[in-house]
């Protein structure tokens, strides 16, 4: 089953159909999402310079009949989006007492995200980060959080072979910032940073929007606040029946988007690719000595 869509999720779909008063809602919102959605519907729209009315407007076109379901919504997405393993670990016990084993339970949960992917990541998205990361006039930098830095590190491997310029911001944090002192409007800078969002890994990536970096993060379906300085945001479920969430589907909009640059690159690449592989012959690993 398709993921749920978030409130911030409803809000992008709908920003062309709101009107200009709206959009002063929307926008309010996401700048400072979702706290603003939690205050009172009266500071809201003094907030964003609009009446009660079309801040009540606004939310009926995000399908919710009350204010009330409407932060109901945040609250409840604010809630999953802080949970640690430990308090995970109760509903996980009593998962364990259906029929399925853990191996289906896990295997359907991860294949029912990779699925609903196509549902929540609009394609528009996907080709203008594609476009982003082949103009090889720009350089590359990935920064990833605890665990989301695994998917970092994979996508920088194959986007290493495939044009110049790629690195990964790696070390202790406070020598992050040597790298921002080379960012400039022809940087884009790749960011990962899922649930249990890391403060460090936003602040740097606000640091690097303000130096004029292309921002494109890779977050889950509730969205890290990197989102609000990011040009493009590639979302992708993490629940599976684990204390711990699950990357996997990050691996494949990686995979995808290595494939799709490999693509695109055509025979910019083969060059490059033919200069990796004479690099690797005399490092092969050899048999005993003939």
């Amino acid at each position: 089953m398709p993921a749920e869509p978030s409130v911030y999720d409803r809000i992008q779909e709908l920003m062309a159909a709101f009107t200009d008063r709206e959009r002063r809602v929307a926008q309010t919102l996401l700048a400072n999402y979702p706290v603003a959605g939690l205050e009172t519907v009266s500071r809201l729209a003094g907030t964003a310079g609009v009446s009660t009315a079309t801040v009540l407007r606004f939310v009926n076109k995000l399908g919710f009949a009350l204010y009330s379901d409407f932060q109901a919504a945040l609250r409840s997405q604010l809630t999953e989006t802080l949970q640690s393993p430990l308090t995970r670990m109760a509903a996980a016990r009593d998962r364990a007492d259906t029929q399925a084993s853990f191996l289906h339970r896990f295997t359907e949960a991860v294949t029912a995200n990779a699925r609903s992917m196509l549902d929540t990541l609009p394609a528009s998205e996907f080709e203008a980060t594609v476009e982003l990361l082949c103009d090889t006039r720009r350089q590359i930098h990935v920064l990833g959080g605890r665990y989301s830095s695994s998917v970092g590190r994979y996508l920088v491997d194959f986007l290493k072979a495939l044009r110049p310029r790629v690195g990964y911001i790696d070390g202790q944090t406070q020598k992050w910032p040597n790298h921002l002192l080379d960012f400039d409007r022809n940087t884009v800078l790749i960011v990962f940073d899922t649930r249990r969002y890391q403060s460090d890994v936003g602040a740097f990536a606000r640091l690097a929007a303000e130096r004029g970096c292309q921002i494109v993060l890779f977050t889950d379906i509730w969205h890290s606040d990197i989102a609000r300085v990011a040009h493009r945001v590639l979302a992708f479920p993490v629940t599976v029946p684990s204390i711990f969430d699950s990357v996997a589907v990050g691996f494949i909009m990686a995979e995808a988007l290595v494939g799709a640059c490999a693509e695109k690159l055509g025979e910019q690449s083969r060059a490059r690719i033919e200069d990796l592989e004479a690099f690797r012959m005399p490092l092969a690993p050899r048999g005993p000595e003939e």
